[in-house]
């Protein structure tokens, strides 16, 4: 409740006030000269964000300053429309982003210079291997993109610009926080001969973490003979668990290393190289008991009167063990004019290399000597484009490519002799693994009607084959049958200024999802279940309807931009059961309804307000394989967020204040996990951050960032952080 008083207040403050204060500044404060935001990945052709069709937010340096910027993901969690799920801050390496009602990063197409990120084994990437320092802005498009991007671009794009550097610049920063977490950035660049531009860069970050996980035993009726721990309710409600201890602080590290070069070959056209080397690992420290002992296999914690809960050393390192990640991303881009006609060619690789330990003991063994299990999982996606943008008249540009994109995968599954190290492993127990191919032609036309009226329409055709599936024990792994799909994604979207300040937006659009090769063929078992993956899987797909308004007052000191959306979502892939065996298959149904509200005002010259809302009522519409799940929401995804912060720069000190609320997410597909405050259930969260920055010399900053000011602990599954601290210095040239 207290959250929602602070909102009511600020709003109030936001809506009275500011408009007032805004409208002296015009009569009598200085001129403010706003340069206008271009945005490339919309289109893919250059456009003001206000003509630029669909709902857009461009990320700038200054932007991304003003937050504490762990991982690339942090910079979106403030945006309308978008939820970021980061559940253990660095230490998570299952992050994702999720737009418009979608869960995971499968359904976000994300980018960086154009060139595709997500894998083909899961659809996601990690998050923690990419640099954050390079980064020149970020285009975040929200709705089906389709149209020019083919798969994984149901809810949205993001695209990940680096920097190109104009002139020399040396950078070095160094900072300290909470849990002994610390960083390093260190990047330099220059331009040569007026031509050539060359940007280098390094970061490094570790932390030890903090408790994320407790060991939860089930309760039973006898007597227990040691004493400590505490009760705690399952996600359903029901007290029937028993904390005895945690699984030890979970920490990361992360490091990557990038190179930006580009050659201005003429003056029109342009040759750029991007590359970037990034490691991701994580692990957890030494477990706690609460019980002053680890327990053997006869130890029990007195429960209540007549209740006990049994505990053994190997329940302190259940489902724990470490993990990397490594990606290498290598990007070629052409651009030049042949008469009227621009031509843009890319060509890139991603490559990464996963790899996973869990222990696999039982009873006695424990944290220093449990046997365990190692999983790699090697991708390699090659992707290629070419496209060329015409105008036709006065009135048309006219823009016709294709692209190419191949994807292979494997993974070994490998027993060890003690499951926090990677070595020793024997020969391989279980292989998957599989390769695709997707060969695409899109073509759009932007046709100005009149001035103030401009249409887009764009259709894609993607030709997709998986071959060379196996599943199974090497040696004598299942193999499967090559498989193809086709999909056909038309848009149709128009913006219409209707005043000099006003914008009307719309859009229809077709998008898809094709099945990754973990979905086609990864088959695992856990507790007796068999989770049987289907090579004959189809894409998922979806139509989506928009709308929106974007209005600005006061010489666009003030913004207002309303949205609203409808997707309708076919076939999604969900598992169907057959006894003790769950299959794979393209069973489900959605809907979903969502309203995206923006507001911002520029107070004074040094002061700006700004808050957004976002409504999303995602729900299941039909799923014979789970009818349990059919009405009820989809999991992953709050039905309420909002965030309201302000700004302030004067002089040489700048500050941020932001509060981020989103509310119940149920983890479950029938919605049944409805206890807040325990371990496994995600309840609704209010934090407050703030970073505040100092300049004493043009070329020294020093910024303190507080991050859960209010110091609450919320489970998002797992346990978040509470208040934390991180001091940074900065050198610039």
């Amino acid at each position: 409740m207290r959250e929602w008083i602070w909102l009511i207040v600020a709003l109030t403050i936001f809506c009275f006030a500011a408009p007032h204060v805004a409208e002296a500044e015009e009569r009598s404060g200085p001129d403010i000269v706003t340069l206008e935001e271009i945005v490339v990945t919309a289109t893919k052709t250059e456009k003001k964000v206000e003509d630029a069709p669909g709902s857009v937010t461009v990320i700038d340096q200054e932007e991304l300053k003003k937050q504490h910027i762990q991982t690339v993901d942090d910079a979106f969690k403030h945006l309308s429309g978008v939820f970021v799920k980061r559940t253990k801050g660095l230490m998570d390496s299952t992050a994702s982003v999720r737009l418009r009602g979608f869960k995971g990063d499968q359904y976000t197409l994300i980018l960086l210079d154009g060139q595709p990120l997500n894998d083909a084994y899961t659809g996601g990437l990690d998050w923690g291997s990419l640099p954050v320092g390079n980064i020149e802005r970020i285009e975040v498009i929200r709705g089906a993109a389709s149209a020019l991007y083919g798969g994984n671009a149901m809810g949205g794009v993001i695209n990940i610009i680096t920097k190109t550097p104009e002139k020399l610049e040396l950078e070095a920063s160094g900072g300290y926080g909470t849990h002994d977490t610390r960083r390093y950035r260190l990047s330099a660049g220059d331009r040569f001969w007026d031509r050539l531009s060359l940007r280098v860069g390094y970061e490094q970050e570790s932390t030890d973490g903090y408790v994320t996980t407790p060991v939860v035993r089930s309760i039973a009726a006898g007597a227990g003979n040691v004493s400590g721990g505490y009760p705690m309710n399952d996600k359903y409600g029901n007290p029937t668990r028993w904390v005895v201890g945690d699984k030890g602080d979970n920490g990361a590290e992360r490091r990557s290393f990038d190179v930006k070069l580009s050659l201005d070959f003429s003056d029109t056209g342009n040759l750029s190289f991007t590359a970037f080397s990034g490691r991701h690992e994580y692990d957890y420290g030494p477990p706690n008991t609460y019980m002053g002992t680890f327990g053997d296999n006869s130890t029990y914690a007195v429960a209540g009167p007549g209740q006990r809960a049994r505990f053994r050393p190997n329940d302190f390192i259940s489902w724990t063990g470490i993990g990397k990640k490594e990606t290498d991303t290598y990007t070629l881009a052409f651009k030049e004019m042949f008469g009227p006609v621009q031509i843009n060619a890319q060509a890139g690789t991603v490559q990464v290399d996963h790899r996973y330990t869990l222990e696999s003991g039982s009873g006695s063994d424990d944290y220093h000597n449990s046997p365990g299990s190692l999983k790699i999982t090697e991708n390699e996606s090659w992707f290629s484009e070419l496209r060329g943008d015409v105008p036709i008249g006065e009135s048309h540009i006219f823009t016709l490519g294709t692209s190419y994109r191949t994807d292979e995968s494997d993974t070994h599954d490998y027993d060890i002799p003690f499951y926090r190290s990677y070595s020793g492993a024997g020969p391989s127990t279980f292989y998957s693994g599989g390769s695709s191919k997707t060969w695409a032609v899109f073509a759009q036309d932007e046709w100005r009607v009149i001035d103030p009226l401009t249409f887009y329409m764009g259709l894609r055709y993607d030709y997709w084959k998986v071959s060379d599936g196996a599943s199974g024990a090497p040696g004598s792994e299942t193999r499967y049958d090559s498989n193809t799909e086709s999909e056909l994604s038309p848009k149709v979207a128009a913006v219409w200024k209707v005043l000099a300040n006003t914008a009307f937006k719309a859009s229809v659009g077709h998008a898809f999802r094709p099945p990754t090769l973990y979905e086609l063929y990864r088959t695992w078992q856990s507790w007796g279940t068999t989770y049987q993956s289907n090579p004959n899987l189809k894409p998922e797909t979806v139509w989506t309807y928009e709308m929106g308004i974007d209005q600005y007052f006061f010489d666009k000191k003030t913004r207002l931009s309303l949205t609203g959306y409808r997707n309708d979502i076919d076939d999604l892939i969900y598992y169907r059961t057959e006894g003790t065996t769950k299959i794979k298959t393209n069973a489900g149904k959605a809907r979903t309804y969502g309203l995206e509200l923006e507001a911002s005002q520029k107070v004074t010259e040094w002061l700006a307000l700004w808050g957004n809302f976002t409504y999303t009522d995602a729900k299941i519409t039909g799923n014979p394989t789970d009818p349990a799940s059919e009405d009820k929401r989809v999991p992953g995804i709050p039905e309420n967020a909002w965030n309201i912060g302000l700004d302030t720069h004067y002089k040489w000190f700048k500050g941020s204040l932001v509060g981020r609320y989103f509310s119940k997410i149920y983890n479950d597909s029938d919605n049944k996990d409805t206890e807040d405050g325990v371990y496994g259930t995600y309840e609704p969260a209010f934090f407050m951050d703030a970073k505040l920055t100092v300049t004493p010399l043009k070329w020294m900053e020093i910024s303190l960032c507080v991050d859960n000011i209010l110091d609450k602990e919320y489970y998002e599954y797992y346990k978040t952080d509470g208040r934390t601290f991180f001091a940074e210095l900065t050198l610039r040239y």
